[in-house]
């Protein structure tokens, strides 16, 4: 039967549990099946059937049974059951027995399959409503940043941003390893980038924003880090300066430094975004007077050479950037 006839039934007041649960077991065989055309279309029907139904009791069995093909199916197959966790995800809170659910999962997580642990990794993410607090959940995806795979580190950032929408405390239990992972050359560039930008989660908390603002100055200024990781650690410092991390004059004029370097622009537009943030606090010396004086002169030079540049739309950022500096 298909969704409309579903609905159709449902608004009929024709619909019972019975029914939806029929309905289930004939979805739960398709998936099954040999054929991988009628698996995927029957996996496509299970986000409609919860929405159609949203009994506890349905929607508990019906993620235990997704938990099950998950564990033993093709990672093709898998990439379609993240997809329906994706679209569902609204009912997982739903479910019953989270852990049970959880257990299917981790299964996966830890197997030797790459491609598997990065799908059991999406899962995970997109169900983090349910599993950000299970410390199993916690520990699986801590042990997937000391992977050699870069995808399976990108999926383990990934999930990590979406835990903590709900788990804000996980940041302290990966600290170290995350933190370690972006001095470790071995891990690509734009990777290392994106571990970055998610450590930006760290602003509510004193003491692990504290650290990060001198693990950024580090990245940013270190001649031998990547321009990515670079770009990404003056981008991050821009959104964790606040009250209790505030930038030093002497921040300032090492990240006003990038603005003269010649063929560095992605350099240059991240540190002027840095350069906005940084407010002078109290009288200052003659000595820091100078520096502030070498600072407005760089400003200057960048402004002339963005108004002067060839393609006015691609300098308006940065322009921008520069007044507000």
């Amino acid at each position: 039967m298909s969704f409309s006839q579903i609905a159709a039934r449902s608004a009929e007041g024709g619909a019972s549990s019975d029914w939806a649960f029929k309905q289930l077991f004939t979805l739960e065989s398709e998936c099954r099946s040999s054929q991988a055309g009628q698996q995927v279309r029957a996996l496509g029907q299970f986000p409609k059937l919860l929405d159609t139904f949203p009994f506890p009791t349905l929607v508990s069995s019906a993620f235990l049974k997704l938990g099950d093909l998950f564990r033993s199916c093709s990672n093709a197959l898998r990439y379609h059951i993240v997809q329906v966790f994706e679209r569902a995800h609204h009912h997982l809170p739903r479910v019953t027995h989270t852990d049970e659910l959880l257990k299917r999962i981790l299964t996966v997580l830890y197997s030797n399959d790459p491609v598997a642990r990065v799908l059991a990794l999406q899962v995970i993410g997109s169900a983090s409503i349910v599993f950000a607090e299970y410390t199993e959940a916690q520990h699986g995806l801590l042990l997937r940043y000391q992977s050699t795979h870069p995808l399976e580190i990108a999926a383990a950032v990934r999930t990590t941003e979406s835990m903590l929408k709900y788990s804000p405390q996980l940041l302290e239990v990966v600290w170290e390893t995350v933190v370690a992972r972006v001095s470790d050359a071995s891990v690509p560039d734009s990777v290392r980038a994106q571990i970055v930008l998610s450590l930006k989660h760290a602003a509510g908390n004193l003491q692990l924003s504290t650290s990060l603002l001198e693990h950024c100055r580090k990245w940013a200024l270190a001649k031998d880090s990547p321009t990515a990781v670079r770009v990404a650690a003056m981008a991050t410092v821009r959104a964790i300066v606040q009250q209790h991390n505030r930038l030093t004059l002497k921040d300032a004029v090492e990240f006003s430094a990038f603005l003269d370097m010649s063929g560095a622009e992605l350099l240059g537009h991240a540190a002027l975004g840095v350069l906005g943030k940084w407010r002078p606090g109290g009288m200052l010396s003659e000595e820091q007077v100078v520096m502030v004086k070498a600072m407005r002169m760089r400003l200057a030079n960048s402004a002339q050479d963005l108004m002067s540049a060839a393609s006015e739309s691609a300098g308006m950022g940065s322009l921008r950037l520069v007044v507000l500096a």
